[in-house]
């Protein structure tokens, strides 16, 4: 009789300490999961704002390779962006299909041209680097100023799908 009020108390006692345990281990996996995701978004975030312009345009020519990588996964991203653009849909009057179908043109006729500039730029010398840069520069900018109007105008299609 004593060993068994002995168990039980030892058992009162083992069970709570071990669903304690249990507990904990979850909450730090839990928390384990929660700050892999904060080191993944910070990873993000560090890689969009080193992939800007202001982060390459000082890139001399010894650093053309470190320029190109870092502008393709800028043009990358946009292209990314723009095929999400594109693929919104919803109803639009004509006037503003019209809209957007001119500034989808003029984003492409942009990004036709940034891409002849980029390829200007791999035939760049070391004495032609600077100017070459500059008309990718040019041209970069041109292509966010027609993704932006793109962007503005698919905004009616957007709300439409909300």
């Amino acid at each position: 009789m004593k060993t068994s009020t002995s168990l039980l108390l030892f058992a009162a006692a083992i069970i709570p300490a071990a669903l304690i345990q249990v507990g904990c281990s979850k909450n730090d996996s839990v928390a384990s999961q929660a700050e892999q995701g904060v080191n993944t978004a910070t990873s993000s975030a560090t890689a969009a704002v080193s992939d800007s312009w202001d982060s390459v345009k000082d890139f001399t020519y010894d650093r053309r390779v470190e320029f190109t990588d870092g502008f393709n996964r800028m043009t990358a991203r946009m292209d990314d962006q723009t095929r999400d653009l594109k693929a919104r849909g919803g109803k639009m009057t004509d006037a503003a299909a019209k809209d957007r179908d001119d500034a989808m043109n003029s984003l492409a006729e942009a990004r036709a041209n940034l891409k002849t500039s980029l390829s200007d730029l791999g035939n760049a010398t070391a004495d032609t680097w600077t100017d070459a840069k500059e008309k990718v520069r040019q041209s970069w900018v041109k292509v966010t100023a027609a993704f932006d109007k793109a962007t503005s105008s698919a905004a009616p299609a957007v709300a439409s799908n909300l």
